[in-house]
C-alpha cells in the first residue's frame, strides 16, 4: 500500500481504505514512523557521549511533552539518567507578561520567560548538582511560593522542553554540551487532486481538541487567538529550526480520522465561520477512528484525552 503522496504528504483515500480493512496496521505504521525518529535521536545523543543538555523546541501542539518523555525513557534504556525541565515553569507572573498591541498577554514572546532565573537555575545544576525548580500555577497566573529542589549527578542529562528552547539568547552557557531537537507537524494530507489538510491546519485541530477537553476553552476562543499564536511562532520559534541537530515530524497518518470522530462534532456545534466551515470540509473526507484505539504511549494522547 502506498499512503505517501510525496515527502511529507499522505493520501487520505489510502488511509481511509486501510482504516476500514486493517486499522491496527494503519495505527502501528503511523506510530512506528514517529517512534523510529525518537529512537534515532536517542542513538545520536548516546553516540556523542558528551551531551549534558537536550533542548526540545517547536510550535504549539507539536507534541513536545510526549517527545521529551520518550527521549528520557530511551536514554534510560541506554543506562543514561535524565531529568526533564519545562520552560513553562519559568514564566513570569502574568502582570509582568509582555503585551500585544491589542493589550492581551503575549505568551509567545521569549521575554514572557524569566530568562535570568533560568540561567541561574542551570548554572546551579551544573556547578552544585542541585537547583531550586520553580512551579508555575496557570490558574493563578503566578509562580508558586514553594520551590522544588532538583538534584542531579555528573552523568545526568537535563532535558529542557519549551517553545523557545532553541533560541540562542535563552541559554547562553554550556552550549558545547547541547543537543538540539525541533519537533513540528510537518506533513500534509491530500486527495488525488490536491492537499486538503495542510500541516498547519492539522496542528490547529490538535489545539482545538486539546483546549476544549483539557483547558476549558471554547472552539471559538481558540480560533480567535490562533493567528496571534502563528505570528508569535514566526517571530520567536520557527527561525531557530535551523539550529536543530534533528527535526522530528510528529504527524501521525491516522490522526485526521481521530479528529473526524472527536473534533468534527464540536465544530458542528460551534458558531459558523470561514475557519469552522473549512475545517468541517477537510474532516468530511475522513473515516472515523475512536480514541479507544490509541496505543498507550501515543503522542496523540496529548490532544485526545
Amino acid at each position: 500500500m502506498d499512503t505517501t503522496l510525496k515527502r511529507n504528504s499522505y493520501y487520505i483515500d489510502e488511509i481511509n481504505r486501510l482504516a476500514k480493512t486493517d486499522k491496527d496496521l494503519l495505527i502501528s505504521m503511523s506510530e512506528g514512523i514517529y517512534h523510529d525518529q525518537i529512537n534515532e535521536v536517542v542513538d545520536e545523543i548516546v553516540a556523542r557521549q558528551n551531551v549534558k543538555i537536550v533542548l526540545i523546541a517547536g510550535p504549539s501542539s507539536s507534541g513536545k511533552t510526549t517527545t521529551s518523555n520518550l527521549v528520557r525513557k530511551g536514554l534510560e534504556r541506554e543506562g543514561i539518567k535524565s531529568v526533564t525541565v519545562s520552560l513553562d515553569d519559568f514564566f513570569l507572573d502574568r502582570d509582568k507578561t509582555p503585551r500585544l498591541p491589542n493589550g492581551s498577554p503575549d505568551f509567545e514572546n521569549i521575554t514572557a520567560l524569566d530568562i535570568d532565573y533560568l540561567n541561574e537555575f542551570i548554572d546551579d545544576l551544573f556547578s552544585k548538582n542541585s537547583a531550586m525548580m520553580p512551579i508555575f500555577d496557570f490558574i493563578t497566573g503566578s509562580r508558586k511560593k514553594d520551590l522544588v529542589p532538583l538534584t542531579i549527578d555528573d552523568n545526568t542529562v537535563v532535558i529542557i522542553e519549551g517553545i523557545h528552547a532553541l533560541n540562542p539568547t535563552l541559554i547562553t552557557k554550556h552550549t558545547e554540551f547541547m543537543y538540539k531537537l525541533y519537533i513540528c507537524v510537518d506533513s500534509n494530507f491530500a486527495l488525488r487532486d490536491g492537499i486538503i489538510i495542510p500541516a498547519q491546519k492539522l496542528r490547529m485541530m490538535r489545539r482545538l481538541n486539546r483546549d476544549f477537553y483539557t483547558r476549558g476553552r471554547t472552539i471559538e476562543k481558540t480560533i480567535e487567538t490562533w493567528n496571534e499564536v502563528l505570528d508569535g511562532e514566526n517571530l520567536y520559534i520557527k527561525p531557530f529550526k535551523s539550529e536543530a541537530d534533528y527535526a522530528v515530524d510528529s504527524t501521525h497518518m491516522y490522526e485526521p480520522l481521530m479528529y473526524a470522530k472527536h473534533l468534527l462534532p464540536l465544530l458542528e456545534q460551534s458558531e459558523d465561520s470561514l475557519v469552522v466551515t473549512s475545517l468541517k470540509e477537510m474532516l468530511s473526507h475522513c473515516e472515523h477512528l475512536d480514541r479507544e484505539n490509541l496505543p498507550e504511549n501515543s503522542l496523540l494522547h496529548e490532544f485526545l484525552d
